[in-house]
């Protein structure tokens, strides 16, 4: 992934998406950070069904709405990025970084987040049927109106998960 100054204190990402349905565009692709007040933009690549991005830096960026459905992103990095509304059904979440991302209103159902570490995440109204959590790290996930199952205990509504004991 490379990265250039445009002025204007913007920075533009390109990825190049491997094994990703219309990989082979002449162009790559470019996607805007995630800042404080951001453009209500959707990414020119808002369909990435069952992209292979394992591993990717996709940190601070504005993803809202995009299409992650099957996608491979085990060990991505998408810390403080922005995936409200994004659709994340069936998506390969393992050991993903995703600490203070958005994921209000996400589709997560069948979605391994096994070993991911969502510490400060917002998942309000998430749909998370049959979502895996396993050894995932949760500390100050916001579930507001998201039912999720930790432990065979139901999280239902704005109920704070316990303080983890010192390791």
């Amino acid at each position: 992934m490379a990265s250039g100054w445009l002025g204007g204190g913007s920075t533009a990402l390109v990825l190049a998406l491997i094994g990703c349905p219309g990989a082979g565009r002449s162009a790559p692709l470019t996607v805007e950070p995630f800042t404080e007040a951001p453009a209500l933009v959707a990414p020119a690549w808002s369909d990435c069904r069952g992209c292979d991005l394992r591993g990717a830096d996709l940190s601070g960026l504005m993803l809202n709405g995009i299409d992650l459905r099957e996608a491979d992103l085990r060990g991505a990095d998408l810390r403080g990025s922005n995936l409200e509304g994004a659709d994340l059904s069936g998506a390969n979440l393992e050991g993903a970084r995703l600490q203070e991302t958005r994921l209000s209103n996400a589709d997560l159902s069948r979605a391994n987040l096994s070993s991911a570490d969502l510490s400060g995440a917002v998942m309000i109204q998430a749909l998370t049927p049959g979502l895996r959590l396993d050894q995932a790290i949760l500390v100050g996930v916001d579930f507001t109106g998201s039912q999720v199952m930790v432990g065979g205990e139901v999280l239902d509504g704005p109920s704070p998960l316990p303080a983890l004991p010192p390791q």
